[in-house]
């Protein structure tokens, strides 16, 4: 039987989701935080944003987004106004959660959605071979 990991043979599309989540966050992160965008943006590389866990009685696939890199001491701060009611208090309310708003993204959720439809596919194509044996 196949798995997951076989399955998965769209890193492509994988990756083109992370890049995504990168870019929004990116882009709904605040200006005002000095270096917070560069280090977003060196912390979140497709590569090591994207998890596959194959596991005894099931398997995953993750794909994360580092708030607070190193070296980027505010982007907690930023994505969690109950951590310091400043950032609420201080302006750039737009900016609050960058993160959850990415994640949340219409442009976001259409990538996830394709990708699901083409893994599931490919999926069923895939167990419909091993069923016959071919």
């Amino acid at each position: 039987m196949a798995t997951l990991q076989q399955a998965v043979k769209q890193p492509k599309e994988l990756k083109q989701i992370a890049a995504q989540i990168k870019n929004v966050a990116l882009f709904k992160a605040p200006y005002k935080t000095g270096n917070l965008r560069r280090r977003l943006n060196q912390a979140n590389r497709p590569a090591n944003m994207i998890k596959v866990i194959n596991g005894q009685t099931k398997s995953t696939i993750s794909v994360s987004l580092d708030i607070a890199p190193s070296g980027a001491k505010y982007g907690k701060y930023w994505n969690d106004p109950n951590v310091s009611w400043q950032v609420e208090k201080g302006g750039n309310p737009a900016n609050i959660n960058y993160g959850e708003k990415a994640l949340e993204d219409p442009s976001v959720k259409k990538e996830w959605d394709k990708f699901i439809k083409k893994f599931s596919d490919d999926y069923v194509k895939m167990m419909v071979k091993e069923l016959k044996g071919t």
